[in-house]
């Protein structure tokens, strides 16, 4: 889309601007090594939604994020491994670092897959919701993030509502109020 035109113009006249104009293979060699190193393709896309949830356009700021691969960190670097690799650009040490790099631990999973249903949401779309919100499931069990085990319980009682799923609803919402109340009690308490 445009954003991606204008992503790949603003990094052709980055590369233009530190190396100049007449560039060689190992030039552009170590400066895409160093963007991907950066984690800038990912920076760009978990930037952008926040612009587009300042201005309430939740089905974009929702889209741009469902662009990132949960399981890489970087959907591209399949790409930039295998084009680099017939040049010679990662020797098998530089290309275990660079699998590793960006990669996101389970909460940071977890949290993505929520912030992205609760877009989902906002714009009213339970399908692409409940996709997010069951995509990493199994990582609420073995969370210890209470504040984010809640966002992940609320979008999924939401994605119940929107379903019409009413009564299994109200129970869940009625858990939810337990938990907030017990928090409640015990900070009072202290």
């Amino acid at each position: 889309g445009p954003l991606h035109g204008l992503a790949n113009q603003l990094w052709i006249r980055s590369v233009m601007e530190e190396t100049g104009s007449n560039i060689t293979i190992d030039q552009l060699k170590e400066y895409v090594w160093k963007t991907l190193k950066s984690g800038k393709v990912v920076v760009v896309r978990e930037k952008f939604p926040e612009l587009y949830e300042s201005e309430q356009q939740w089905l974009r700021a929702a889209q741009m994020l469902s662009g990132i691969d949960l399981d890489s960190g970087i959907r591209l670097k399949q790409a930039f491994v295998s084009l680099y690799m017939s040049l010679d650009f990662l020797s098998p040490g530089n290309l275990t670092n660079f699998l590793k790099t960006r990669m996101l631990d389970d909460t940071n999973k977890l949290s993505k897959c929520v912030q992205i249903a609760r877009l989902y949401l906002e714009y009213d779309d339970a399908v692409n919701a409940e996709a997010f919100i069951n995509k990493d499931s199994f990582l609420v069990t073995n969370s210890n993030q209470e504040v984010l085990n809640l966002q992940y319980k609320v979008c999924y009682v939401r994605i119940l509502d929107l379903k019409r799923k009413f009564l299994e609803a109200a129970l869940r919402y009625y858990g939810i109020s337990q938990i907030l109340s017990n928090a409640k009690l015990g900070t009072s308490k202290a």
